[in-house]
């Protein structure tokens, strides 16, 4: 079984989505919704996704830059942007203008467990605050916040595993905050 874990900007914001790709068959989960269905590579180059529900969805996916791809389907050519977090998070790293408030995503580097929970959404952390411990490799993590601001959301909760790549917390940085720790 294949795991992969993206990111999906879209009209309504951020969107991370899973697929589990095994053989065949495959299960996309975005948010609390999964759909499973057969993947089908077709001789010319499309990709055929057949859902459980009878619906389907068939073209063709190509890279179009940094964190983009190009669906064309339906005679009809879309730009997505669509890509693993990591990629996601340098396409867009330079969004923010100086001087606004910015979100920090704070991701797992690589699975592990959370061993303990330092603050909950709502509460203001200074730079190098402990956020979290995460255990990854037998050996006990601390995460802690790159520069100050104001904790929006706490994914994760103690004793639970997280993979590599998953959101643990979300700080947004005050426009008064020096910039990051190097």
């Amino acid at each position: 079984m294949r795991r992969l874990r993206l990111v999906y900007r879209g009209p309504e914001g951020l969107e991370e989505l899973d697929v589990e790709v095994d053989g065949p068959h495959c299960v996309l989960r975005r948010g609390k919704n999964a759909e499973r269905g057969e993947l089908v590579r077709l001789p010319d180059g499309r990709v055929s996704l057949l859902l459980d529900g009878g619906r389907q969805i068939c073209g063709r996916l190509t890279p179009a830059g940094t964190g983009e791809v190009e669906l064309s389907a339906r005679g009809r050519i879309r730009r997505l942007s669509l890509a693993e977090p990591l990629w996601d998070r340098l396409a867009h790293a330079g969004e923010q203008g100086s001087g606004q408030a910015a979100e920090e995503e704070i991701r797992a580097l690589m699975p592990g467990r959370v061993v303990e929970v330092a603050v909950a959404a709502g509460d203001r952390v200074e730079a190098r605050s402990l956020l979290l411990v995460l255990e990854a490799m037998k050996m006990q993590n601390e995460i802690r916040a790159s520069r100050g601001g104001l904790v929006t959301r706490v994914v994760v909760e103690a004793g639970k595993a997280v993979e590599g790549g998953a959101l643990l917390a979300v700080v947004r940085s005050d426009a008064a905050t020096p910039p990051p720790i190097q």
